[in-house]
Parts: C-alpha cells; structure tokens; sequence
C-alpha cells in the first residue's frame, strides 16, 4: 500500500486562500460607482423640479460630466425640456435670477387651432409667418422664436395658451403679427 503525501493537499488549500485574497484586493480597489440624477419624468422647461421627477442610479466613468449634486435639485427649475430617462447636468438647470435672459422676452399668446405645429415641441425654434394681407412684419422679415411652453387645449375652442421666447427689440412687432388672422407658427431646424 502506497501512503499520499501531505503536499499536495497543502498546495490546494494555499492556492484556494491565495485566490480569495486577490479576490479580496480587486473587489477594493475597483471603480467606485457615482450617484448621479436620472429624470424620472418628462420635464417641460420652467418646471420646478421635485423629488417625484429624478430618481438616483449609481454609474461607473461619469466623473467628468457635469452632473447635479443629488442633494440640490428639488426646487431648481428646468431650463430645457428634459424626456424622462435622461441624467441631469448643470447646463439643463436654470438660472432663475435672469429669466427670461438678458435681450430676450417671453410673449403669450392665445393659438388657435392649426396656429402652430402639433410636432412642436418645447424648446423647438420657430419662425413667426404673418397673416392677413401676406406681410410677415412690417420691414417685410420673419420673426423668429422659441417654443417655451404649451398650455393644455381649451375645451370648447380648442385654442391654447403658448408662450414665445423672442428678442426684446421684436416683441411689439411680434405681438402685433401674432394677433393678425391667418398668422402661422413654422417649425424649423434646430439652431
């Protein structure tokens, strides 16, 4: 009868404590993940944002964008149209103490039905197309703006409330032209 040895055992049970202290050292000094806000949501711009709208996830790689601390969001305001699913950075968040910006001014304005595009969008640029006798203002230029917000549809004239964000030296002409019958909102290509 031959007796085993007593090494090779020993050797398996080293080799086993060997790989869990690696093991052990990898788990410590991997990537640590950062908390960062998802939208939970779709945000309008203008919306006060709460903790119903973001949730937190844990990511790896972020460290360089330029993400929201997770303990300052509730009471910001949204400066653009966040969809939900999206991961808040600072450039989305507005700076409510110089809103609307400096040179910029938010008209309202009651849109009737087929005023402006149903694919318009918060944010979206557009271009103020005069009604009435063809003049789209008075030196005869389209006004641009931007889609700020949509109102819900009233019930019994299915108009709306819209606002327009557009330069401060055309918001009379605007509003005039706006009011005119006939005046369209077109949709054009982001700027």
């Amino acid at each position: 009868m031959r007796r085993r040895g007593w090494k090779r055992p020993f050797a398996g049970i080293a080799v086993v404590f060997l790989g869990g202290i690696v093991a052990a050292w990898a788990a410590a000094h991997e990537e640590e993940r950062v908390p960062m806000l998802v939208t939970a949501t779709d945000i309008a711009a203008g919306d006060v944002l709460t903790d119903t709208d973001v949730r937190v996830v844990h990511a790896l790689g972020v460290e360089a964008l330029d993400l929201v601390p997770a303990d300052g969001v509730v009471g910001a305001t949204a400066a653009v149209p966040v969809p939900a699913g999206t991961v808040l950075t600072e450039p989305m968040l507005a700076d409510t103490t110089d809103w609307p910006g400096s040179g910029q001014a938010v008209l309202s304005v009651d849109a009737p039905p087929g005023m402006f595009p149903v694919s318009a969008r918060e944010g979206a640029p557009l271009l103020i197309v005069g009604g009435g006798n063809g003049d789209e203002s008075e030196d005869g230029e389209l006004l641009p703006a931007r889609l700020h917000s949509v109102g819900d549809e009233g019930e019994l004239s299915g108009s709306r409330v819209i606002e327009l964000l557009v330069d401060v030296g055309d918001v009379a002409e605007a509003a005039r032209v706006v009011n005119e019958p006939g005046t369209r909102l077109a949709l054009t290509p982001g700027q």
